[in-house]
């Protein structure tokens, strides 16, 4: 099998982990369900929870409670989050909408405003933001534009990052301002306006704490620019600057990026450098492994080739490295010229790639992990399917997930509701998130099996090389 082709296959790869590591910059323009789609959904949720809010502030006794102070009424949002009781606190907030109005110039009203968001209150927000705008001044609403354009970061609705952001840096705290700058840059990348984007993270300064994601975000424009040298320089500024020193994964993802990017250009030495610089217990890891093995191959150091493989093929879950290393094993053992080993290595590798297949196939037949996948294991955005890691945000915007969780928080409170007609409402959301929740998942693991499926032919193609050229050679 000629190692260009799996190479090739890497590719995907590589230009996914070049990408800033809080905010992915990934597209869905391949993803079988449309944003309009999304976001019609987005919409009947926030009217009809609203309308629970508004129905559960009436009836439950634990909103009742009544106080004058902003800060008050903050202190008590706070317990009541740490206590998840987030439906109780919306329901007091709706109660206290006249003094939080009344006091809508105050500080206070921040975290309030910001909770609403988070629970993607977008409604009773709005109504807030209405009054700022008619009643605030310009450096009260930039500070609340501020909170709006985070709230549609999350969302990819990059438009709207814009258009929030726009004006408010003068208006804002030093490092408010600084983070404004990064999502400003993030959301300039998305729509391809690299050069625009690195003008803008230069300005956030060395000692923001918001300093190493913008020049990771540099880079990573550099990168699309195809600038490799610069994008090399900025990331070992990033590496070597103290703000990074505490933020382990930032590192190791810092370091991954390095040695993808310096594999392309054919720096094999520096590559392999970086990935041993990755941590064992890193979420990267499993990539630097692959990495290793890249490298190591392209220098012909097969046997360390062989050892990172070998370490692969132990871990017991599934992600695109591991599948990989089932493909890149047996040419490495062609390149020892142990064909005996390569040959049964290529008939393992069609037998993993097969019961993965099958495997993945029931797992899409199977319903019940449509609606138990909501295991969140980093950064709120990895989901495991069954030992699957899969990462959603890839392809579709996490606060999908965060509507699921709002709305099995108010499952328990329906029996609060006289209104049948806003229980039928609130079921009919309910089916429509799991339904489309499901199909996304479905596309998702299309997604993977596309993959698993081109292994599956090139491990075939090898075998049968591999065959022919041993009849060739014995002839």
């Amino acid at each position: 099998m000629d190692f260009r082709r799996i190479f090739s296959l890497l590719k995907f790869l590589i230009f996914a982990l070049i990408l800033p590591l809080n905010f992915a910059l990934s597209t869905v323009s391949n993803a079988a369900i449309s944003d309009s789609e999304i976001q019609t959904l987005e919409q009947d949720f926030q009217i009809t929870t609203n309308k629970i809010y508004s129905s559960l502030a009436k009836k439950l006794s634990q909103c009742s409670s009544h106080t004058r102070s902003l800060k008050r009424l903050n202190k008590q949002l706070q317990k009541l989050t740490k206590q998840n009781k987030n439906v109780i606190s919306i329901c007091l907030i709706q109660n206290h909408l006249s003094l939080i109005e009344k006091n809508i110039d105050s500080k206070e009203v921040f975290p309030i405003f910001q909770f609403l968001l988070n629970n993607n209150d977008s409604i009773l927000a709005n109504k807030l933001y209405t009054k700022v705008k008619d009643e605030g001044d310009k450096s009260l609403l930039s500070n609340y534009s501020f909170i709006y354009a985070r709230y549609y970061l999350k969302r990819k609705k990059w438009a709207k990052v814009l258009f929030f952001i726009k004006g408010t840096y003068n208006d804002l705290t030093a490092e408010d301002a600084n983070f404004a700058r990064l999502i400003t840059g993030i959301a300039l990348q998305k729509t391809k306006k690299h050069r625009k984007a690195v003008k803008i993270y230069s300005k956030i300064p060395s000692q923001s704490k918001y300093y190493p994601e913008a020049r990771l975000n540099i880079a990573t424009a550099y990168i699309r620019q195809d600038w490799w040298t610069d994008a090399h320089l900025e990331i070992n500024n990033i590496i070597n600057n103290k703000k990074t020193e505490t933020n382990k994964e930032m590192i190791n993802r810092l370091y991954l990026v390095l040695g993808y990017s310096l594999l392309r250009k054919e720096f094999y030495r520096d590559s392999r450098e970086a990935f041993r610089n990755i941590e064992v217990d890193s979420i990267y890891f499993n990539k630097a492994l692959l990495g290793i093995a890249l490298t190591a191959t392209n220098q012909e150091d097969y046997i360390g080739a062989l050892n990172a493989l070998t370490i692969l093929k132990s871990k017991k879950s599934y992600d695109l490295s591991i599948d990989e290393s089932y493909l890149l094993l047996p040419y490495t053992y062609e390149k020892l010229n142990q064909n005996m080993t390569a040959s049964a290595s290529y008939t393992d590798a069609q037998k993993y790639y097969q019961e993965r297949i099958k495997n993945i196939q029931l797992l899409i037949n199977k319903k019940q992990y449509k609606t138990n996948a909501k295991t969140i294991l980093d950064n709120n955005h990895y989901l495991n399917l069954e030992k699957n890691i899969v990462d959603f945000s890839k392809y579709y915007p996490v606060s999908f997930l965060k509507n699921i969780t709002h709305l099995n928080e108010l499952s328990v409170y329906l029996s609060y509701i006289q209104d049948k007609n806003l229980i039928r409402k609130y079921k009919t959301l309910v089916v429509k998130h799991n339904k489309l929740f499901s199909t996304m998942l479905d596309h998702i693991m299309d997604k993977r099996l596309a993959y698993l499926n081109s292994y599956m032919n090139q491990a075939r193609f090898g075998l049968a090389r591999l065959f022919d050229n041993s009849n060739t050679a014995s002839n």
